[in-house]
């Protein structure tokens, strides 16, 4: 008795091979400033990561500047996907929410993702043209995430001013922190703060 054919799978069109091969070659630049820093981008290792040809590379990204973005589009991409998981958790209490945003700074401030942003964001700021793209790049990837959370804070009574005012403080709070941790490692007073910071933005809400 034969045995049944096996269902042949529809072939990707050129669009999409193209796509994926866009995909591989922003993983491959993200893990290697990742790993080694801007200097660590270099085109033939991101080809190699990517296991791709460097005409394949220079076919999608002809220069530097355009691996640079790319690859912090898939630093903030990752950090958007990993935000949506905290937001749909933060429902239902005011003080869940404000905690679970925290998480969610903490979370992206303290990654790699955010080193990598941060990174790229610096040595871009010696070329004005590549500095407005990647101030355009955080912009669409980054500023929606602060819109959610002023949404769920409006949501749980939060005047918009009000909850306008918590997410801009507590981005800025978590991210003096990750940064202070060069010079000095997280302690209870780092601890105290944001728990002072709760209590403060709780009885805010609730005066």
């Amino acid at each position: 008795m034969n045995a049944p054919a096996l269902a042949r799978q529809p072939r990707r069109t050129q669009a999409e091979r193209s796509e994926a091969m866009r995909a591989r070659l922003a993983t491959a630049a993200y893990e290697a400033i990742a790993s080694g820093g801007l200097k660590g981008l270099r085109m033939r290792a991101v080809a190699e990561g990517a296991g791709v040809s460097p005409g394949a590379l220079l076919h999608h990204f002809p220069d530097k500047n355009a691996l640079i973005l790319v690859a912090i589009e898939q630093a903030l991409t990752l950090a958007r996907d990993d935000s949506a998981a905290w937001l749909d958790q933060a429902a239902g209490d005011p003080e869940a929410v404000l905690r679970a945003m925290l998480a969610e700074f903490r979370a992206f401030f303290f990654s790699d993702r955010f080193w990598v942003a941060i990174g790229i964001t610096i040595e871009a700021s010696k070329d004005d043209d590549l500095f407005e793209a990647v101030r355009n790049s955080v912009a669409v990837l980054r500023k929606p995430i602060y819109a959610a959370w002023n949404e769920r804070l409006v949501a749980e009574g939060w005047s918009p001013e009000a909850a306008m005012r918590a997410v801009r403080s507590g981005s800025a709070m978590i991210s003096g922190a990750a940064i202070r941790r060069f010079w000095a490692d997280v302690d209870a007073i780092t601890t105290a703060i944001e728990e002072e910071w709760v209590a403060e933005r709780l009885a805010q809400q609730t005066s």
